[in-house]
């Protein structure tokens, strides 16, 4: 662990990379911004790690390799990666899940803009989208 840990104040809200820190008894409304911010934190981390890894990788070749450590396991920087680099910025919904980009990631870039505009439409979850993926890569075959 680095000795000096980094870490982020909201307010009374001290963010850690394990933990949150609360000092004394904020207000109800005190609250929503911080958890906000958290949500949006877990929900955009895969993308921020998928486009950090592509273009490191881009400048700096397999040595990049080396700045990823063993702070993830392989298969997720490959995964992360994968998914950044087959759905551009310009696809991507912050109102869906990241696990739902990576269903529509193996379909053209006109597909992925469809079935993802549609997600959002019918209010489909990831699982939902992976289905309906699947049966309009079965269909295509057919």
């Amino acid at each position: 662990m680095p000795a000096q840990d980094p870490k982020m104040n909201l307010g009374p809200f001290e963010f850690r990379p394990a933990n949150v820190k609360v000092r004394g008894k904020p207000e109800l409304n005190d609250w929503k911004g911080p958890l906000h911010f958290a949500i949006w934190c877990q929900r955009a981390s895969p993308w921020w790690i998928g486009d950090l890894i592509n273009r490191g990788e881009d400048l700096f070749g397999e040595e990049f390799g080396e700045v990823c450590g063993e702070t993830l396991s392989t298969e997720m920087v490959s995964r992360y990666a994968s998914v950044a680099r087959r759905v551009p910025p310009q696809n991507r919904h912050p109102d869906l899940s990241w696990s739902a980009h990576a269903a529509v990631a193996r379909l053209t870039h006109e597909h992925q803009r469809r079935m993802l505009a549609e997600a959002i439409r019918e209010g489909w979850n990831s699982d939902d989208l992976l289905k309906k993926v699947r049966e309009f890569v079965k269909s295509a075959k057919d």
